[in-house]
């Protein structure tokens, strides 16, 4: 009985792994990421579900981007999990500010697909890889600090890249 309780407590805390506290609600979020990596290209969709009775916010690099100017994911080579170096540009910015953010209304899912071939140093030939988002929420855009993780399941796919070309 003990083992199923654990079982139990285990997986309530994983399902609220997204889930933070922010005044007398709960933040209720659910995301995922789906990989088409066909054609030369990595494509991820990532997908949040806002099933709160509040808004949420995110980070505006995640919901709304076209391109990365940080390391969003992070994509690990298999068998072994070497991590991908994002080669990508760095944008450093100051503190963040509501204008970061993408609103998500309450009941609502935002859906946001982003190349990231160029992002990161894929090794040429057929490998195979998996990745996750790692990132956060707000409850609250008027606190900024009070951010909460959000993580997605690791994802596995396969992708073929062109050989490099010497320059």
């Amino acid at each position: 009985m003990r083992r199923r309780t654990m079982m139990i407590a285990a997986m309530l805390a994983a399902v609220m792994a997204a889930s933070g506290a922010y005044g007398e609600e709960t933040m209720n979020v659910h995301t995922s990421l789906s990989v088409d990596a066909r054609h030369e290209k990595v494509l991820v969709t990532f997908k949040i579900e806002n099933r709160a009775e509040r808004r949420v916010w995110l980070p505006r690099a995640i919901a709304s981007a076209d391109g990365l100017t940080g390391q969003l994911f992070e994509v690990h080579a298999l068998p072994g999990g070497e991590e991908v170096p994002y080669i990508g540009p760095w944008i450093k910015r100051g503190p963040q500010t509501a204008a970061d953010f993408f609103e998500l209304a309450p009941h609502s899912a935002h859906t946001h697909t982003i190349d990231i071939t160029p992002f990161y140093d894929f090794k040429p030939g057929q490998h195979s890889y998996e990745i996750r988002y790692a990132g956060e929420a707000l409850g609250d855009v008027k606190q900024l600090e009070a951010t909460s993780a959000l993580q997605t399941e690791a994802v596995r796919f396969s992708h073929a890249a062109p050989a490099k070309v010497e320059q």
